[in-house]
């Protein structure tokens, strides 16, 4: 066999490589909808969390208690391989968390950096994990920072709206 034969065969037999890992960000495309949001653990819904696919895909944008004066926005994204949001929040400042852990089931946020945070001492979101559940169901947990300190805890129970 001439070695052009053998070289061929044996290139020919290499296993195809394996395909690529989903984005990170593909887990929050599939919010896309209207959602309960138990806030109080009562099973009831306390409001409604909406979340669309904008920017031909590239981004997912939360609103969070819409048309009320406590209306909040945040928008998921990726920064190169970074899963990255924004929260336009009701406190006036917007802080940009990244994803620090990805694990299973779990996605957990930590600040990056802030912008329009005038006090350094004032709330402001620091933290989020979500929790996709196999039922569907998600839990959104948001933790604020006052001061250097953990603040007030927000936990949403969402379930998608039928």
């Amino acid at each position: 066999m001439s070695t052009c034969i053998i070289l061929s065969v044996l290139l020919s037999q290499q296993a195809a490589p394996a395909p690529a890992a989903p984005s990170p960000l593909e887990r929050f495309k599939s919010l896309k909808g209207a959602w309960d949001a138990d806030i109080d653990g009562d099973g009831k819904s306390d409001g409604t969390v909406e979340y669309r696919v904008v920017g031909a895909g590239s981004a997912v944008v939360e609103t969070l208690f819409a048309g009320s004066e406590h209306e909040m926005v945040t928008v998921y994204h990726m920064d190169g391989a970074a899963l990255m949001c924004t929260h336009y929040c009701a406190a006036g400042n917007q802080p940009r968390l990244k994803a620090v852990k990805i694990e299973g089931e779990t996605v957990a946020f930590e600040m990056k950096d802030i912008t329009n945070l005038v006090d350094p001492a004032a709330m402001h979101m620091h933290a989020a994990t979500f929790t996709f559940h196999a039922d569907g169901t998600v839990r959104s947990i948001w933790r604020s920072q006052s001061g250097g300190k953990p603040g007030h805890t927000a936990d949403f129970r969402l379930t998608r709206r039928k």
